[in-house]
């Protein structure tokens, strides 16, 4: 919407509606095209209606894609949000398989030494990009990338392949993929799984990759109706 239609929906004075508006676009409520001169929803807005319209048919539509991965890949399979105050662990999923070790998804998420936060970062909008900017790059193991410019030139290549791989980056012999999800155009989070490197070794994980993608890829259809 235009300036004028919000002023004429509204019913606020024009310089109200103007200050208002620029304030929402600082904060990625809203977002501003410069050449049609219009106004629309925002990354942080189309995240917001996720959590506050949707909590439960995200549940719903989780539960399929989470069984499916941990199902073919028989490791843990996970769903994390990409909530503006940071990634946040929605659901987890372990296989049926009978008795053997499983990692969880854990609860924080290094922007560069994790495959979700890898994701987050690679495809959120500019208020997620942000994160990485003023995040510390922490050294947690000597495989965890800390230079920034090998870390952005990282990002390019995993918006290019369309998802994210952690080697034992954050926690040693764990290895883990993420995908992105999406909402509408927008970044809604990441669908992954991860297990103990020896289970889920680089060289032999494209297959679950591929399915991870093919569920990443429905869910982000799925959540857009």
């Amino acid at each position: 919407m235009s300036l004028v239609e919000i002023v004429q929906r509204s019913g606020l004075p024009q310089s109200s509606t103007y200050r208002l508006a620029s304030n929402l676009v600082e904060t990625g409520m809203l977002t501003f095209d410069a050449q049609s001169k219009t106004y629309a929803a925002g990354s942080r807005a189309h995240r917001l209606s996720l959590l506050l319209g949707g909590a439960d048919r995200i549940e719903e539509l989780l539960e399929p894609a989470l069984d499916s991965i941990a199902a073919a890949v028989e490791e843990t399979s996970f769903f994390v949000l990409a909530a503006h105050g940071g990634p946040q662990l929605v659901r987890y999923k372990v296989p049926e398989i009978g008795a053997r070790t499983f990692v969880h998804p854990g609860f924080t998420y290094p922007l560069h030494a994790t495959a979700t936060g890898k994701v987050i970062a690679a495809f959120g909008d500019e208020d997620l990009r942000e994160l990485l900017a003023n995040a510390p790059l922490e050294q947690f193991q000597p495989e965890t990338l800390t230079d920034r410019r090998k870390l952005l030139a990282l990002l390019t290549d995993i918006k290019a392949k369309g998802y994210a791989v952690n080697d034992g980056e954050l926690d040693r012999d764990v290895f883990s993929v993420a995908a992105p999800v999406f909402h509408r155009g927008h970044l809604a989070g990441a669908l992954g799984f991860v297990g103990p490197t020896s289970r889920v070794p680089a060289e032999s994980a494209q297959q679950s990759i591929h399915r991870l993608l093919d569920e990443a890829a429905r869910l982000s259809q799925l959540l857009a109706n």
